[in-house]
């Protein structure tokens, strides 16, 4: 049992002795715990020497009125010729006196232990003033330390090749997607769409050339006689070819 309790003491020290070590904040705290204990101690030891002083001395100042009252009463029984009871009265007031004398060196040695007790006690809120001010500063340099390290290990785990190939992998991809979508519309356009998209045109560009010999007539750069031969002979040749003929001159024209 002797060895498994220091084998779990041993444990629990080194698993302590990490903590602190990672936490130098724990250290920090416990001193300044440590400091402030100390300090309560001796506030409660200079409170309670302080009380015993008051006592002792409340104890002589009545001490001290016995006597002047047995001397008193002493003066006046020899007075009045009361011989005996004037020595009784006298006694007595020896007797407070040595209690005085025994009092008043109890005190003095109370009013010495006072005043080290209250110097101990300054001298220790000093020192917890001060720890607790270097913990303030000791705290602020790890914090910082901290935040250092924090930007440079941040700093290092930042690669920029990482997002570069993500990059240009995320380009690539997109690129291909849309060279995909071109292809697949291409070919969704069958062959007989695009020789009608052909003849439509070659339509629209007959009528356009009809209309350009129209206006060069009027403006005297064509004899009518030419237009009309040659609007009745493209029609009927138009008309008399076959579509696929039609299509392929269409073709023929435009690749013209």
């Amino acid at each position: 049992m002797g060895r498994l309790i220091r084998s779990i003491r041993g444990f629990f020290g080194r698993f302590l002795t990490g903590l602190e070590q990672r936490n130098p904040e724990i250290l920090l705290e416990n001193a300044v715990q440590d400091e402030l204990k100390n300090l309560k101690r001796l506030h409660v030891a200079a409170a309670r020497t302080i009380a015993y002083e008051k006592m002792l001395t409340h104890d002589a100042a009545e001490k001290q009125k016995l006597i002047t009252t047995k001397e008193r009463q002493a003066r006046e029984l020899v007075a009045r010729g009361h011989r005996e009871a004037a020595i009784e009265v006298v006694q007595q007031k020896q007797e407070a006196q040595v209690s005085l004398q025994e009092i008043e060196g109890r005190l003095d040695e109370a009013r010495r232990n006072s005043e080290e007790i209250e110097q101990a006690f300054r001298e220790q809120e000093r020192r917890y003033n001060d720890i607790v001010r270097e913990r303030a500063a000791l705290l602020e340099v790890h914090q910082r330390s901290k935040a250092l390290r924090a930007a440079s290990e941040a700093r290092e785990s930042v690669t920029l090749a990482d997002s570069s190939r993500d990059l240009e992998r995320a380009r690539q991809t997109i690129r291909q997607a849309s060279l995909e979508a071109q292809a697949v519309g291409e070919l969704g356009t069958s062959e007989t769409e695009r020789q009608i998209a052909a003849v439509e045109a070659d339509i629209k560009r007959l009528d356009a050339e009809r209309e350009l010999e129209t206006m060069e007539t009027q403006m005297g750069l064509r004899p009518a006689a030419s237009l009309e031969g040659g609007s009745l002979d493209a029609s009927s040749e138009a008309s008399n070819e076959p579509p696929m003929e039609r299509d392929r001159a269409a073709g023929d024209r435009r690749g013209t």
